[in-house]
């Protein structure tokens, strides 16, 4: 009775795990490095028997925090600091110029967590924007 409540409890779990990959999967506007993009696939892919790992359960945590989307980062909003950075898209990289007008050409107002990021990175060059605690450390902790 004890194993076959366990292996419920397991098989609940590994339910749980896959729904948050495919959910993960299938976001808005995601922002995956190539690494990523495949593991979910790989991992939603798995036979239905398959028991996740606990390592495998640390990277599923990481990549929910990551696709988080926000609108407001240290008291600016998305378009604000969108508008931050366009006047100075000739002094930034070809990579970091085609970012910002990506962002302004969609009328971005939510990034997820790591574009937001970038964005606030960019925009500190050329105006004073504090560091928001509580995103990168939550960023951080799930890396």
């Amino acid at each position: 009775m004890a194993r076959t409540t366990h292996d419920r409890i397991a098989r609940a779990e590994a339910d749980r795990f896959r729904a948050d990959v495919i959910a993960l999967l299938n976001i808005e506007r995601p922002d995956w490095e190539d690494w990523e993009w495949r593991w979910l696939t790989d991992e939603a892919r798995r036979q239905p028997d398959y028991l996740y790992s606990e390592k495998e359960q640390a990277v599923l945590e990481r990549l929910i925090a990551c696709a988080k989307s926000f609108g407001a980062y240290a008291g600016y909003t998305v378009p604000e600091m969108i508008a931050i950075a366009c006047p100075h898209c000739a002094d930034l990289t070809e990579e970091e110029q085609e970012f910002i007008e990506k962002l302004h050409a969609t009328g971005a107002t939510e990034l997820k967590r790591r574009q937001l990021q970038r964005l606030a990175a960019i925009c500190r060059r050329y105006q004073e924007i504090e560091r928001d605690p509580l995103n990168d450390a939550a960023v951080q902790d799930a890396a």
